[in-house]
């Protein structure tokens, strides 16, 4: 009896965990996402603004179908635009002031801009690290934060330039930037990309359609861009042409904006209000002035100028340099060693 009655009120031993069995409770890991593998190399307000690019030219390309000026004036395919006695408004003109001083000679005031930033605005965004040690008496002295910002307020009241590796990687990335530029539209050891796009893909100027002449311009000189064509008096017809406008406009400013939205992020980061407040009006001005034009005119390209596969070769000639110059380096350490990101 006292055997059962103890057997009875023992307590039950408590049952071991299988070996076999795992205590920890499973892993919650997620299958990665278009958007969380977009959100490692681009923070939020850089996607959108890469997406602003394609959105204005399917919202012009729209407008020209669906407004009846537009879609009742002729089109040229061979200039690209409406005749300039049937155009549908002012900016339709190839000769508008718009298009003659700020497109045609786009690269100039993103040249510009760039540099005002890099002086006015990048320096006051916060981007400068600690200031290098300073060497008293064969001693390395290091300042602390109430002496390096007496150091930052008198450069900046005595105007001067403090270069930094940021800025100078900006630089770095003007210039790949500008090479690549230079490259499609003005010279790749030769004619520029777009003009040797246009030969391959069966285009040619006027005068070459005739024996006489061609030989005239002779084998040297028969292989023209499509400036020397217009020189020669001819017209380049007959093969494809990217949009030069907006290759320009779409890569000039894109490179613009990734800058500073960069210097933007990495302020936040810093938690830099004070120093956000001190940004050089200027160089927000000038920025935002370009890169504003830039938007209007690419909408204005896209309702009355060059078709719809012109206009998309144009926006991913411009899409391949953003790649190299703004993406790659968040990929490859290698080259973000050189080249840098922006704000980082």
């Amino acid at each position: 009896m006292s055997a059962t009655r103890r057997q009875n009120g023992a307590p039950k031993p408590s049952p071991r965990a299988s070996p076999n069995t795992s205590t920890k409770p499973a892993s919650s890991k997620r299958p990665p996402t278009i958007s969380n593998t977009l959100s490692t190399f681009l923070q939020p307000a850089e996607a959108l603004l890469l997406l602003t690019y394609p959105s204005l030219l399917l919202l012009g390309s729209l407008f020209s179908l669906l407004d009846p000026s537009a879609r009742a004036a002729p089109y040229s395919a061979t200039s690209q635009s409406h005749p300039p006695d049937m155009a549908p408004n002012y900016f339709a003109l190839k000769k508008n002031v718009f298009n003659v001083w700020f497109v045609k000679v786009g690269w100039f005031w993103f040249t510009v801009a760039w540099a005002v930033w890099v002086v006015m605005g990048m320096g006051m965004v916060g981007l400068r690290r600690s200031r290098a040690p300073l060497s008293q008496k064969g001693r390395i002295v290091e300042l602390d934060d109430d002496e390096e910002e007496e150091e930052d307020e008198k450069e900046e009241k005595d105007g001067v330039l403090v270069l930094t590796p940021q800025k100078l990687q900006s630089v770095l990335r003007w210039v790949v930037v500008t090479f690549w530029w230079m490259v499609v539209t003005q010279w790749c050891f030769g004619p520029a990309l777009i003009d040797r796009g246009f030969r391959l893909t069966g285009g040619q100027c006027e005068l070459m359609r005739s024996d006489t002449a061609r030989q005239e311009m002779g084998d040297v000189r028969e292989f023209v861009t499509g400036a020397a064509c217009k020189i020669a008096g001819g017209k380049w017809k007959g093969g494809h042409d990217i949009s030069g406008h907006v290759f320009i406009l779409v890569l000039g400013s894109a490179s613009l904006g990734l800058e500073v939205l960069g210097a933007m992020v990495n302020d936040r980061r810093a938690g830099a209000e004070e120093k956000q407040a001190k940004l050089g009006k200027w160089g927000w001005g000038v920025v935002v002035g370009v890169v504003g034009m830039s938007w209007w005119m690419l909408l204005m390209t896209a309702a009355y100028f060059h078709t719809w596969f012109e206009k998309f070769t144009g926006l991913s000639t411009a899409f391949v340099g953003i790649t190299v110059v703004y993406i790659l380096p968040r990929l490859l350490p290698g080259v973000r060693d050189i080249l840098g990101v922006p704000g980082r």
